[in-house]
């Protein structure tokens, strides 16, 4: 068959998202035209739709070095490299598309994304400006812009913005995702809920739908809801704030716990602890808290991953377990002075930390397969498991493990914060 129409064929079989059968057709073209530069993009994007980013920006390069003048080719490098995060690299490649042509706008919205990762909203702004004023009815561009107001807390502009996207194209599943995400920054879950449910219903496998679809359920929970509009608040203020913002809660409540009890009111010191401890434990459970209410949603059940059930189940039993023996060795005297009270005491607490690791494993287990934070996590949650087997077979021997694994777990805790 003509290398031209089996081309043709990939292109249009990719739009269609049957990408093993496009990928099949751009094979062929390439047996005939081993050196066609746009059959080696279009493989590339293939690559790109399994996530195999570096197969794929291997083949871009393949194809500059044929025809180094295509601006198309540098966009999909700067793609890939948007998808890695490697926002110093696709901006590189997004300047030298617009060197080539100043009026491809899918560039200035791409663009536009990648400002909006590094928490650069005016920047951004100005990017998709840009790249309506080329062409006024690019979807990326409007999205890129709605955003970009939302963050910024120009809610009137980025709704009639959204609005404007939506008649250009009110079937784009990626629109109604940027709307979903918008909406439920501004705390209108309910909202957001349809837009991403629009968008599954265009495209079940879109996973951003899915992720905002979830968040939106779960934001049903009050709880849930504040501590998710404290992530976006804190997520938009940048990698530096991510740090400090914790730090000071953490020296600020422990401040005003030694002012109290400097001042003899040790009851007000002991609820601002109590606050303080509730707000942290939070921040680590509340999201596979939220989770294992999933579980009995007739659609958050089916959202969830193999991971997030098994995790909403591991968390949940362990504060279970852990408030249980708190509330046995703060309420019966029957533990104390035998030598196991403080036992009994450090024994909850480790329940009660085992949240946070166990809250970040992925499943299925192994120590092989996953990230190094994955294998971290699993050799904390085993330590800590250890502390509470020695507690049950050699309950002398028990405590100086368990202050083994809390150190451990503040070091893990506090070095999160320096983590990606």
């Amino acid at each position: 068959m003509d290398t031209g129409v089996l081309i043709e064929r990939a292109q249009l079989l990719l739009e269609q998202g049957r990408i093993p059968e496009a990928e099949k057709n751009i094979r062929e073209a390439l047996q005939q035209e081993p050196e066609n530069d746009f059959a080696l993009a279009l493989l590339a994007r293939c690559y790109f739709n399994r996530k195999e980013f570096a197969k794929g920006i291997e083949l871009i390069e393949k194809a500059i070095s044929i025809f180094p003048q295509e601006p198309f080719y540098y966009y999909l490098l700067g793609f890939a490299y948007y998808q890695q995060d490697n926002y110093t690299q696709a901006r590189y490649n997004l300047d030298k598309v617009i060197t080539l042509n100043p009026f491809y706008a899918e560039a200035f919205g791409l663009y536009s994304y990648i400002l909006l990762e590094e928490k650069q909203f005016e920047n951004a702004l100005q990017k998709a400006n840009e790249g309506l004023a080329i062409d006024a009815e690019n979807i990326t561009c409007l999205n890129a812009r709605s955003t970009a107001l939302n963050k910024l807390k120009r809610t009137d502009d980025a709704f009639a913005t959204m609005q404007d996207a939506l008649s250009q194209d009110p079937e784009n599943e990626f629109t109604h995702t940027t709307i979903g995400w918008n909406l439920l920054e501004r705390g209108q879950h309910n909202e957001a809920a349809g837009h991403f449910r629009e968008a599954l219903r265009l495209n079940p496998t879109m996973a951003n739908a899915q992720a905002g679809l979830k968040e939106a359920l779960k934001s049903k929970i009050l709880p849930y809801k504040l501590l998710l509009q404290y992530s976006f608040w804190l997520n938009n203020k940048g990698r530096s704030m991510q740090v400090a913002v914790p730090l000071v809660l953490y020296f600020g409540f422990r401040s005003l716990s030694s002012l109290f009890k400097a001042n003899n009111h040790a009851t007000a010191a002991y609820v601002v602890g109590g606050i303080y401890l509730l707000f942290v434990v939070g921040t680590w459970t509340l999201n596979s808290v939220a989770n294992f209410f999933l579980l009995f949603h007739k659609d958050g059940k089916y959202a969830l991953t193999n991971t997030e059930k098994w995790s909403s189940v591991t968390v949940v039993s362990s504060l279970i377990i852990g408030i249980s023996l708190l509330a046995i060795a703060t309420t019966t005297q029957w533990t104390a002075g035998t030598g196991y009270h403080e036992s009994l005491l450090m024994a909850a607490m480790v329940c009660i930390s085992l949240a946070l690791p166990l809250g970040e494993i992925q499943y299925p287990l192994s120590f092989t397969n996953k990230t190094k934070g994955n294998r971290i996590s699993l050799a904390l949650a085993g330590t800590g498991l250890l502390s509470l087997l020695v507690y049950v077979i050699a309950p002398g021997w028990s405590f100086v493990v368990m202050v083994i694994y809390l150190v451990g777990f503040m070091i893990y805790n506090w070095s999160g914060l320096f983590r990606k």
